[in-house]
């Protein structure tokens, strides 16, 4: 017999002390791995200003700056700007001209030829970073570019792996798995000998994210009441937008790639103290029918919380609902069964609800990952464009507080979308080489982005189940996933066309914010247990319901009788 775990919060408190400390300590600063690991190789892997080396002129003792007039080409970008070539040389005999005891200035009729001996880097910026020790830069600058789809290749194994896993064996044990996969490979990175090594350190590395973040999200959200789960989503992801900031910041002050890679991971280690905390979710044991443990945490909670409940108060919702259930046996065998993935798909609504925000996930990643690799690269401050484009999303949280308990989800979703995607496709009607309006257009993309990744990881957590909630976020994480595979090649393209890779993603972006007004409402709605429930959610909604909380609705209680959400207690 299945037990609403919202018929129980009242008895418990669903936003008490116990789930503020457990929100608090430990939800929200869980978030810092998964925002440092998901950008990290935006730094390892930055492509810093080079030239060809030439040797001779190295050792007759001319600086860099003598070297590149005299020896290197200028040519005009793509972006319609002159500057020095990167990957083309001079092709003359400069021991013949250094021997001629001569001063030349370089002839722009001479041959050109690709660098032979190797790459000469500005350590300005970066004093290291995996291109630089590695040469993958000209010819073989695909590598760079072939890691972060590896990276993201992980994601999506990943997805799938701990979305099974967490409703298998729990929430908490699968978080510490995915802790330590992160750590152990994290710290590998820093070691690794060559481009293979590193590339499969990353996909292990990848295989935690966004799961890392994903399963305390769902704690949280299966620990408080639907009056608080907007307001814990929201939470979250601002502690994951403080932890790009926080990330800009390390990689600024720490500029070898190699020293970034462990400082991003080993401090990480003190989280395996959660373990004698973090609880695991009373909604996954309910729903795999360990009644006895559920009743453990409850009482525990409600201890914390100063309520005083009845010793056995689980079982005496069993009871009463085995007086009103017929089958009431069959219904309790159900509670044990184990879900999958087609699961899914077997019912019409479920599966139209999945492939929905499946494909939205996937947009939104595709864009949200694409844009934060593709800003870093305009311009020549990778580390302050990327900490303006992480800044950019904080706005977005203030104003989801206000709307997303007024306006409800769809339409949020839909209009941030449709926004950010707009400004992206703007780009394209910047004149060539106007770098700073550019860099506007492409930071409210993000800002739009973000908005609305932010209330996809509410909305796909309120849509599924209770029982393929995992499993429902993982397979459509593992579809966000797909498009991260590609993201990498669509960046690719703005080295040779600058606003192309903007154009495309606000193309896309517009068609899912479209597509987001068919998903059902979730805004005071209650979190489906079963699949029987979860095909039923939503079907008595219009397609453009606009739900608007009213004014007088200020509140607590005048907020409970209206059936809306609440941050006073917050």
């Amino acid at each position: 017999m299945t037990i609403d775990f919202d018929e129980v919060l009242p008895y418990i408190g669903e936003w008490g002390k116990y789930q503020k400390l457990v929100f608090w300590c430990i939800c929200i600063p869980v978030c810092i791995p998964c925002a440092f690991h998901s950008f990290l190789q935006v730094f390892l892997n930055a492509i810093p200003p080079h030239w060809c080396q030439i040797s001779e002129l190295k050792v007759g003792g001319y600086e860099d700056a003598a070297i590149l007039n005299l020896s290197i080409p200028i040519v005009e970008t793509a972006f319609g700007e002159k500057t020095f070539s990167q990957c083309l040389m001079y092709d003359v005999d400069y021991e013949s001209l250094l021997s001629q005891n001569v001063t030349w200035t370089p002839n722009t009729s001479w041959p050109t030829t690709a660098c032979v001996n190797g790459w000469a880097y500005d350590h300005s910026t970066y004093e290291t970073t995996v291109v630089t020790d590695w040469d993958l830069v000209c010819g073989q600058d695909w590598a760079g570019m072939m890691t972060y789809t590896v990276f993201s290749f992980g994601n999506l194994c990943g997805n799938f792996i701990f979305g099974f896993i967490q409703d298998w064996i729990g929430r908490k044990r699968a978080f510490f798995i995915c802790l330590t996969v992160e750590i152990v490979f994290g710290i590998a990175t820093a070691f690794a000998p060559g481009l293979i090594s590193y590339t499969v350190f990353r996909f292990l590395v990848g295989l935690t994210i966004p799961q890392i973040f994903v399963i305390p999200l769902v704690i949280a959200l299966e620990l408080v009441g639907p009056s608080k789960r907007g307001f814990t989503t929201l939470m979250q992801c601002l502690a994951f937008s403080l932890g790009l900031l926080l990330l800009a910041g390390v990689a600024y002050l720490i500029r070898d790639w190699q020293h970034l890679a462990l400082a991003t991971s080993i401090p990480f280690i003190a989280f395996y103290a959660y373990w004698w905390f973090l609880p695991e979710s009373a909604r996954w044991l309910l729903a795999t029918n360990k009644v006895d443990a559920a009743e453990a945490l409850i009482q525990t909670m409600a201890r914390v919380n100063g309520k005083q409940i009845q010793p056995n108060l689980l079982q005496n919702f069993i009871k009463e609902k085995e007086l009103l259930v017929n089958g009431s046996s069959d219904a309790m065998e159900d509670t044990t069964r184990t879900y999958t993935v087609l699961d899914l798909f077997r019912t019409p609504r479920l599966r139209r609800n999945t492939l929905l925000v499946s494909f939205i996930w996937m947009v939104n990643v595709t864009v949200y990952v694409g844009l934060s690799i593709y800003i870093p690269t305009l311009g020549e401050s990778s580390h302050f464009n990327f900490f303006i484009a992480s800044a950019v999303e904080i706005p977005a949280y203030p104003i989801l507080f206000l709307v997303i308990d007024r306006w409800g989800r769809r339409w949020p979703l839909c209009i941030s979308m449709i926004l950010g995607g707009a400004a992206c496709i703007a780009t394209a009607l910047v004149p060539g080489g106007q770098l700073r309006p550019t860099l506007i257009l492409s930071f409210l993309g993000k800002f739009g982005s973000s908005m609305s990744f932010i209330l996809m990881y509410l909305c796909s957590g309120e849509i599924f189940p209770t029982v393929l909630r995992g499993i429902g976020m993982g397979f459509s994480e593992l579809c966000g996933s797909i498009g991260a595979i590609g993201t990498p090649f669509i960046v690719y393209l703005g080295f040779e066309h600058r606003v192309l890779p903007a154009v495309i993603m606000g193309a896309i972006t517009m068609t899912a914010g479209l597509l987001a007004m068919a998903l059902p409402e979730t805004l005071n709605k209650k979190l489906p247990e079963t699949i029987e429930e979860a095909e039923e959610f939503g079907k008595d909604q219009p397609f453009f319901l606009f739900n608007v909380r009213r004014s007088d609705a200020t509140k607590p209680e005048e907020a409970k009788k209206k059936g809306t959400c609440d941050f006073t207690e917050a």
